[in-house]
């Protein structure tokens, strides 16, 4: 999506391209959304950005949102409020909202806030600092989300899901020794209630083998609980090498890492409860 800003502050060749370097984000929702924002930080530090908890220092402005409660949007939608006039003393800044509700809502955002820059849903969280990039230097309105599960494939539907799993920034953990580590996207269960399976996309497990690789890098790093994260999490299963792997294999391929203390996983389904699960538990 590209289009000028409705209420454009100043034309595009008087808006610095610099900016400070300071990155705010501010995150609600669930553990997985927690994760998110831990790798997109660690992604923009790699290109210089540095955090600030004041959002007053801050010419990237990003906000990671949560559409399972109302109250969590309108509390999002409060806090941009809050930010309408900010590009006034700030017209190099860039504000984004990110995540489900960006998923779910998508240009209605631009409507309701025409003062933010970008709208990524949880399939392009890769994209982000390019976007960023793009949108200071060009001024132009960045919407990158998935295709809506009716409009195509199942196959092309998951492709537009990416599972976002670079390296890790140990400085955006609750602790040194907690860390959370995706095992499975999405979820295929539609819950009358739940608009999950349309932000988070069809049910997707990542490799064991990357998996594994994970846990014990942050094993290496001195985390002592992993929190292993998916939708529905007890429904991941995987095909490597010709070997059905559920969740119960994971658990099991993990009690000889060395440093591991303890594991634990979030949130269940109940009906994927299983016999072999409850055992390796």
């Amino acid at each position: 999506m590209n289009q000028s800003t409705p209420d454009s502050i100043t034309d595009a060749s008087a808006i610095p391209s610099d900016h400070n370097g300071r990155l705010f984000i501010e995150t609600v929702g669930c553990q997985m959304n927690m994760l998110d924002s831990e790798l997109v930080v660690a992604a923009l530090r790699k290109r210089g950005y540095s955090l600030t908890s004041d959002v007053s220092e801050a010419d990237t402005i990003l906000f990671n949102t949560c559409s399972v409660r109302e109250h969590a949007e309108h509390k999002i939608y409060s806090a941009l409020g809050r930010l309408r006039f900010s590009k006034r003393k700030r017209p190099q800044q860039v504000i984004g909202v990110i995540g489900c509700m960006a998923q779910k809502d998508q240009e209605l955002v631009f409507k309701k806030a025409p003062y933010v820059d970008l709208v990524v849903g949880t399939g392009q969280l890769a994209q982000i600092p390019d976007l960023i990039d793009d949108a200071r230097q060009n001024r132009d309105k960045k919407l990158a989300v998935s295709l809506d599960r009716r409009d195509a494939t199942r196959q092309e539907i998951s492709d537009s899901f990416q599972s976002y799993d670079p390296l890790r920034d140990p400085e955006m953990r609750p602790s040194p020794y907690q860390a959370f580590v995706r095992i499975m996207i999405g979820c295929d269960k539609f819950c009358t209630y739940c608009v999950v399976p349309s932000t988070r996309g069809p049910e997707q497990s990542r490799p064991p083998k990357d998996i594994i690789r994970e846990v014990r890098q942050l094993a290496d790093e001195g985390v002592k609980e992993v929190t292993l994260l998916g939708q529905t999490v007890n429904s991941y299963k995987h095909t490597q090498d010709g070997t059905l792997w559920r969740l119960s294999d994971l658990i099991s391929s993990f009690h000889d890492t060395p440093g591991l203390d303890r594991i634990k996983f979030v949130t269940n389904y109940p009906r994927d409860m299983s016999d072999d699960l409850l055992q390796a538990v």
